[in-house]
């Protein structure tokens, strides 16, 4: 069986500023089963995320950068349309890396089967998937998130973000949230029922405005922006506050380094414990996050958005979208 794959594929890297759709190309090239244990997907739905604007550049990173002309890669959910291999048979419901394309061949074992529970099948690219699995980790495992705590998320509004909004308040926690329009602050607050929500777009001083909302100070503060954001936020940290650097999203863009943070002094007496993490490093720690996501979705505790894009054509533009905070919740392409 030989059929004909769509992909999307770098024309040059990026090392400065957003991206363009001239910097992209659609591509095809036919695929078959040549080896034994050989399955072919049918990508239903493929997630673009911010940390692929790292992957643009020839810089050394956390993962190797795309390459220039080849197929990109990315989470992504399909199903078997054919397959060499025991393991899996037509029909299938995979889940893999090999996004940014319409149909690929791989071998078995690069591949997830899932039994999905009573929800759409892209919930696995988002609250039961990489973004959940990210919100989790972040929180539990780095933040050591407990009951009762002020907990501010910056970024509220997207995927990672408004995931944490409610683990947190699953947990009794006081919950203040920002993002960057007026509709998702209506949607944070109407509907996930943070306990605070504002448009940073409209505060004049930061710190001022952080304090205003929560006077005691925070105990955690989950970080998907980075810049002056990060530092009004230590201002405001309680003693033996936890910071979780999750992303920098108001930095992928930048046409040059900024400046550092100039209130380090403050994490010094305030005694902070300020903390990266990027989820690839946490695959193995996944059966906690999956049985307690699958009991609060049983539960309605947990709510969630998708900004769909239709047509794998259109996912750079989809792409170049998150980086301007264009989505509410994931951001995901339907093939």
């Amino acid at each position: 069986m030989t059929e004909l794959s769509r992909y999307i594929a770098l024309k040059e890297y990026i090392p400065l500023g957003k991206p363009n759709i001239s910097q992209f190309e659609l591509k095809e090239k036919k695929i078959s089963l040549d080896n034994d244990d050989d399955v072919m997907i049918q990508n239903q739905w493929v997630s673009v995320d911010p940390y692929m604007r790292a992957r643009m550049t020839e810089r050394k990173n956390y993962k190797p950068p795309f390459e220039i002309g080849k197929p990109m890669e990315g989470s992504c959910i399909g199903h078997v349309i054919d397959s060499k291999s025991k393991e899996l048979q037509k029909g299938d419901i995979v889940l893999s890396e090999y996004g940014w394309r319409d149909k690929f061949v791989t071998n078995y074992i690069n591949l997830k089967k899932i039994n999905p529970i009573n929800v759409p099948n892209q919930t696995y690219l988002g609250p039961l998937g990489f973004t959940g699995h990210t919100a989790y980790i972040g929180l539990f495992r780095i933040g050591k998130l407990k009951k009762n705590q002020t907990v501010l998320v910056s970024s509220a509004g997207g995927s990672v973000g408004s995931t944490v909004c409610q683990i947190a308040k699953i947990m009794g926690c006081k919950v203040i949230a920002s993002t960057g329009n007026d509709e998702k602050v209506e949607w944070l607050k109407n509907e996930l029922s943070v306990d605070h929500a504002f448009n940073y777009n409209k505060v004049d001083n930061l710190v001022l405005h952080l304090k205003s909302l929560s006077p005691e100070g925070y105990d955690l503060y989950f970080d998907n922006v980075g810049g002056e954001f990060l530092e009004a936020a230590i201002f405001r940290m309680k003693n033996y506050g936890r910071i979780v650097i999750c992303g920098r999203i108001s930095q992928m863009n930048a046409t040059s380094p900024g400046e550092g943070l100039k209130n380090m002094a403050h994490v010094l007496v305030k005694r902070l414990t300020i903390k990266g993490f990027l989820i690839f490093d946490h695959g193995d720690d996944y059966e906690d996050f999956e049985n307690d996501m699958k009991q609060w979705i049983t539960n309605k505790q947990m709510k969630w958005r998708e900004t769909v894009v239709e047509g794998l054509e259109n996912a750079p533009q989809a792409f170049i979208d998150l980086l301007d905070g264009k989505n509410i919740g994931k951001m995901i392409v339907k093939i």
